[in-house]
């Protein structure tokens, strides 16, 4: 269907007006003419998703962390924060629908994990930083060089944080296998020594990886879809929740 560029019965309504009808104080008049012009009737769509977007984003100024609440859910927070976050959870849906799905990300799959139920694992999401760049890098970036013709779709590595430590990920097509790919991976920041990639698809541990004492792994044959990633090591984990290949 060809879009509307032009008010059918102009002048085109004000930004003001659109604003009254979304707050739904808008005279007939304007509403009537909404209702008739698809113009200003998309514009006024457009100023809704704005200014949702822009009161998402002020909304959750003062939410905590995505690790603060993995914590708190841990129960790993000192007494004060704890009962900081608790009262806000009280009145935040965002943040409590954030804890809930991890709650229900993590019991799926404690039965798999491979740790003393007596020993207490730092659990921390890795979150995707877009603007990292190999300067931001506490170590070298060592990541394998791969010939050109290789690599996957992947426009450049993957940067993600998860407290002090970083992970990169790059995908490459996997040479021994066509149509395959290979995830390879940095992680640095923390001591990788005891860590293991745990490579996951939905509810089905595919692979176990060692880490390197430089920090470096990779997990090979895979194929395109979407995975879970989790970096276990001696007292924490790092869990990449979404990973598509």
């Amino acid at each position: 269907m060809r879009a509307h560029t032009t008010c059918i019965s102009p002048p085109e309504l004000e930004t003001v007006q659109l604003l009254a009808h979304l707050d739904g104080r808008a005279d007939r008049e304007v509403e009537t003419h909404l209702e008739q012009c698809p113009h200003c009737r998309q514009r006024a769509n457009n100023l809704a998703g704005f200014q949702e977007h822009m009161t998402a984003r002020l909304y959750r100024l003062s939410c905590p962390s995505t690790i603060e609440l993995g914590e708190y859910h841990l129960g790993m927070l000192p007494d004060v924060q704890r009962e900081a976050v608790r009262h806000h959870l009280d009145t935040c849906p965002h943040c409590s629908s954030e804890v809930a799905q991890l709650k229900s990300y993590l019991s799926e799959l404690t039965s798999d994990l491979e740790f003393s139920p007596l020993e207490k694992v730092k659990v921390l999401i890795a979150q995707l930083v877009s603007d990292m760049r190999p300067g931001d890098l506490s170590a070298p970036f060592s990541l394998a060089p791969v010939p050109a013709g290789l690599r996957g779709e992947q426009e450049g590595p993957l940067f993600y944080r998860a407290g002090d430590a970083q992970v990169t990920l790059e995908i490459q097509e996997d040479p021994q296998t066509p149509g395959s790919r290979t995830l390879v991976g940095l992680l640095i920041g923390i001591d990788p020594a005891g860590f293991q990639a745990h490579l996951w698809h939905g509810t089905e541990r595919l692979a176990i990886s060692g880490v390197d004492e430089l920090g470096n792994f990779s997990v090979p044959d895979l194929e395109p879809g979407e995975y879970q990633l989790i970096l276990s090591g001696p007292k924490t984990e790092i869990h990449i929740q979404s990973l598509h290949l």
